[in-house]
């Protein structure tokens, strides 16, 4: 039986937009961790006037597709699977520079369940984790920080500190490299 997951990457490959896979997904394919969650979070390298045009089209009618809501650093928007359990978070970046170097910096890996797909590099994985949770490190973005942290992977740390400064989560990153160590 096809997942949320897999239905959701296969559109989104189909209709050739730039992409990559975030969140929890993200860590799990990457070997780091798993956190069960009953959605997929998708970066997208779209202009928000495709969202109506051109996604909610391939998606609709499988999906309930959601407004596109504006909000500071990103326009988010969700399809929710008809056929089963499961929704897919479509995030499309305002324009900024560390949201284009990310997507330029996405990895093509391969995975049980989706086979081949973009994801975030860990590097920007990380630094989405301290954004989205304003630098704040005791909730579950803070758990997921710690938990890439400790994995003992490999990071540009260089490519961290200069972005983390440019996005205000520096301190975060500091402070969770120093738990870590």
């Amino acid at each position: 039986m096809t997942s949320v997951r897999q239905d959701s990457v296969a559109r989104l490959e189909r209709l050739g937009v730039p992409y990559f896979v975030t969140g929890s997904d993200a860590m799990a394919i990457h070997g780091v961790g798993f956190r069960q969650t009953n959605d997929i979070d998708f970066v997208l390298g779209i202009d928000p006037s495709l969202y109506d045009r051109v996604l909610r089209p391939a998606f609709e009618p499988a999906y309930l597709v959601a407004t596109l809501l504006d909000t500071p650093s990103r326009w988010m928007g969700s399809a929710i699977w008809v056929a089963g359990a499961g929704k897919a978070d479509l995030m499309i970046r305002k324009p900024d520079p560390w949201g284009a170097e990310a997507l330029s910096r996405r990895v093509r890996m391969v995975d049980v369940e989706l086979g081949e797909v973009w994801v975030s590099t860990l590097e920007d994985l990380l630094l989405a984790k301290l954004e989205w949770s304003e630098g704040v490190l005791d909730g579950l973005q803070g758990r997921d920080v710690h938990q890439l942290l400790l994995s003992s992977r490999p990071f540009d740390w260089a490519y961290m500190t200069r972005w983390a400064a440019r996005l205000g989560v520096a301190a975060a990153l500091e402070k969770a490299r120093s738990d870590a160590a």
